[in-house]
């Protein structure tokens, strides 16, 4: 057996420990006015709009297992399953069961609901009774003086590792000059900026400075830079991480701010799906959004070509020698490491 693999009861421990967080898993504009299924911590689970209201179910009728999401709303508040066409209401109780109708529905005719709630234009969902912290704040993303990329819509993209290992790769910028050389690194610029690292209820923040050439955003890298986009200024970023969202800032320090959310959905302990918004508060034209865009997607697809390919899948204990920290440049990642032991995000 492969000693990076995880267990079976070490999967199951870890999708534990993130069902008593909201999790991201839908954009709103995708659930309208059909049932849809998503994935969630190895679980099918199905979305609606019942009463005005998103709710979250097993994606499995009562009955004998068929997926309600393949089933209908019917008069906006009630979830049709296609089998055999027991109806549930809002709270997940079968209503109605056409084969027997005129006989009492017994007490056991009911599906597992799930806490749901929409914030962001994104729905989440939790596979406990109580979340254990409440949804954070992005600034940039709820004040309208900020321009969104793409009229704020949700991008995605499906990476192959968990949402810590995801996490990780942004709170790591000593990877800038390898990974990154020619977009937001630079081959010279190697040593590790100081960090300062501050635990909040529900996330870390990590913020530090670093030069960074002084590219035109709309000029893209298919072409050589010029002198002036050669030289460097300091950039000084705030990078606040939760167990399953990250959120990047960037100011030069002239008042132009970057901001990047990433909201990561664990389908598996091995795949995450990921979402993302980009705001800024200059060069507002939209025409220039597919230039962002581009930059961004490239950096992404820089980045997703390392991270999947580390093991183990999950992280591994911080005390085992299976990941080698070494202060001060790993300072952040080694805060958010013991933060999710302490959460008790398996391994432990």
């Amino acid at each position: 057996m492969d000693p990076l693999l995880p267990s079976p009861n070490t999967i199951e421990a870890y999708y534990s420990s993130m069902a008593a967080f909201w999790n991201p898993v839908c954009p709103s504009a995708l659930l309208i006015e059909n049932p849809l299924g998503i994935e969630l911590l190895g679980r099918r689970i199905v979305l609606a709009r019942l009463n005005g209201k998103v709710v979250a179910f097993d994606d499995l009728c009562r009955h004998l297992g068929a997926a309600l999401s393949l089933g209908r709303i019917e008069e906006g508040r009630f979830l049709r399953c296609p089998y055999h066409g027991w109806l549930y209401n809002e709270e997940g109780r079968c209503i109605d069961i056409p084969s027997r109708r005129g006989t009492p529905i017994p007490k056991a005719a009911c599906v597992n609901r799930y806490p749901a709630k929409e914030f962001l234009e994104m729905i989440w969902v939790c596979l406990m009774p109580t979340a254990k912290y409440e949804l954070p704040h992005f600034t940039e993303f709820e004040d309208s003086f900020f321009h969104q990329l793409d009229h704020g819509k949700w991008k995605e993209c499906l990476w192959k590792a968990s949402p810590q290992r995801i996490i990780l790769g942004q709170l790591d910028d000593t990877h800038f000059a390898w990974v990154h050389p020619t977009t937001i690194g630079h081959p010279a610029q190697t040593e590790s900026p100081d960090h300062k690292v501050i635990k909040e209820k529900g996330y870390i923040i990590s913020t530090f400075s670093v030069s960074q050439r002084k590219k035109a955003p709309s000029s893209g890298f298919s072409r050589s830079l010029t002198a002036k986009e050669e030289e460097l200024s300091t950039v000084h970023y705030t990078v606040s991480a939760g167990p399953n969202w990250i959120h990047l800032r960037k100011d030069n320090g002239k008042g132009e701010i970057w901001a990047l959310i990433q909201l990561l959905c664990p389908i598996a302990y091995n795949k995450s799906l990921m979402f993302w918004k980009i705001a800024r508060n200059y060069d507002k034209d939209p025409s220039h959004d597919p230039v962002y865009e581009k930059i961004q997607l490239q950096i992404m697809e820089e980045d997703k070509r390392v991270i999947e390919s580390q093991r183990p899948w999950l992280l591994p204990p911080i005390s085992s020698s299976l990941s080698l920290y070494l202060r001060p440049s790993d300072l952040p990642l080694i805060e958010y490491h013991k933060w999710m032991e302490e959460e008790k995000v398996p391994p432990f």
